[in-house]
């Protein structure tokens, strides 16, 4: 008996379960503890497979339109164009389209500064290269 107590502690031990109810025939299996990044336990974003940043970022400007112009990037779901009125703003429009076009009749005058980034399943790609227009 004294041995068969000792096999059953080896096994929890080594196992990681333990006996419930007093009951040893019946065992239940430990609450697996999650993880995060690395190898098999990927956060919601994987940087593996987000998309590059969108090349070649030009605009058009004819009066109070702005046409803005990239380069397609593998992979991508949808785009997001942001505009503001700083480098690296986003105060005057942030939106999504699946095109490699977007035309911007905001503003009025001034000096803004747009860039564009590629979002699929994985996340957010990084920002193409800024331009700054009038």
């Amino acid at each position: 008996m004294m041995r068969s107590g000792l096999a059953t502690a080896a096994l929890v031990a080594v196992l990681g379960i333990a006996c419930s109810g007093g009951d040893p025939g019946s065992a239940t299996s430990p609450t697996p503890t999650p993880t995060t990044g690395g190898a098999g336990g990927q956060s919601p974003t994987n940087t593996s497979c987000v998309p590059a940043a969108p090349g070649n970022l030009q605009v058009a400007v004819n009066g109070g339109t702005r046409v803005f112009t990239w380069n397609a990037v593998s992979g991508v779901q949808d785009y997001f164009i942001q505009i503001g009125s700083a480098s690296g703003a986003s105060n005057l429009l942030t939106t999504n389209t699946t095109q490699t076009a977007y035309t911007w009749t905001g503003g009025g005058v001034g000096t803004f500064f747009a860039r564009v980034y590629g979002r699929n399943s994985c996340g957010s790609g990084p920002n193409s290269t800024e331009v700054v227009f009038n």
